[in-house]
């Protein structure tokens, strides 16, 4: 009988089970697409301050900052994969 009950609960929460990318996972795409952006521009990689994950951001130069966020892909309902990647928001200064 405990069989059939587990087997039953089973069944029935299966449908809320989450398959989201582990943070370690999604925090190494998004360090990619900053790290491929910071050497794609000269000046972005000579006077690189820090990187911020909270806040999507690459701080350079003297106060300049270049922010990132996440495309909105449109998702079936229910979905629960990975983030959205993250694609150049806007600089306050000029890349070039």
């Amino acid at each position: 009988m405990t069989k059939l009950i587990l087997t039953l609960m089973v069944l029935l929460f299966s449908q809320y089970s989450f398959s989201a990318l582990a943070p370690k996972y999604q925090n190494m795409k998004d360090f990619d697409v900053m790290i491929k952006f910071i050497k794609q521009h000269e000046k972005v990689m000579s006077t690189l301050k820090t990187v911020d994950f909270e806040k999507y951001s690459i701080y350079f130069g003297a106060d300049c900052k270049v922010t990132f966020e996440r495309k909105d892909i449109p998702k079936p309902s229910g979905w629960a994969g990975p983030a959205d990647p993250l694609v150049f928001k806007a600089s306050s200064c000029r890349l070039n």
